[in-house]
């Protein structure tokens, strides 16, 4: 049996409700980020406080708590690639969580985006294991959530693009090849979560948004740090405030 095969509907034997037992109870919504740096600063934060932790094979992630327009919402950082953004979702949902706001960088396959440009995925080529899992194949995942997210930037009049991504999880194998793929297919981003994400959002019947960050660039074929070593408080203090807002509208 290939990946491609893996699709399965028979029950599961390792189940993410064993791991979370009687641990405590969560909203409805969550805002996952991907940087320690936004946890430091939510620390000092007074509008944010430690709230519950999940275990991730020993190390503790705080979990944090706010309010917005009435409504408790929870903030945590997650494991970077889909394997392990898919299993703490699946924890985080059996604690109660409906509706997840992930925010994250990526790397642009086309260099016409401007250095920090926000992008919403419209789309993610399932290019990783962990989609196959939850969803029969197919070439892409469609993203269901985009149109009230874009709806939700225009509202607060912040500019965005709308594009497909590649969700890869062999970040040292983005191929000059693939990547003249990708973008012949739709997408003008890389990333390593998305179509996983949504695969989930899709088997589980809840809701995930996710808005992206421009960083690095593979244009051409040549790789281009661009702004991946620098600092980014900056974007992500605005990648918060956006989704609050966006925490306020779903």
């Amino acid at each position: 049996m290939s990946l491609i095969e893996a699709y399965d509907e028979s029950e599961e034997i390792v189940k993410p409700e064993i791991f979370v037992g009687n641990a405590k109870k969560l909203p409805d919504i969550a805002i996952v980020c991907f940087k320690k740096e936004l946890i430091d600063y939510i620390e000092k934060r007074e509008d944010f406080e430690e709230y519950s932790y999940i275990d991730v094979c020993g190390d503790i992630i705080k979990i944090y708590k706010t309010i917005v327009n009435g409504k408790e919402v929870v903030l945590y950082k997650t494991l970077m690639g889909g394997s392990g953004a898919v299993s703490m979702l699946e924890e985080m949902r059996c604690r109660g969580v409906k509706k997840f706001i992930f925010f994250g960088s990526c790397g642009e396959l086309t260099s016409d985006l401007k250095k920090g440009a926000f992008i919403i995925p419209t789309k993610a080529y399932r290019d990783e294991g962990t989609s196959y899992h939850y969803m029969p194949v197919s070439d892409f995942v469609d993203i269901e959530t985009y149109k009230k997210l874009a709806t939700i930037f225009d509202e607060n009049n912040i500019k965005y693009e709308l594009t497909g991504t590649w969700t890869t999880d062999a970040v040292y194998k983005e191929t000059v090849n693939k990547a003249k793929d990708r973008i012949n297919l739709g997408c003008k981003v890389v990333e390593m979560e998305c179509a996983s994400l949504m695969a989930v959002a899709k088997s589980r019947k809840i809701e995930v948004y996710q808005f992206l960050y421009s960083d690095d660039t593979l244009d051409g074929g040549v790789w281009n740090l661009r702004t991946l070593k620098e600092d980014k408080t900056v974007i992500l203090r605005k990648c918060l405030e956006i989704a609050l807002n966006i925490a306020k509208e779903i």
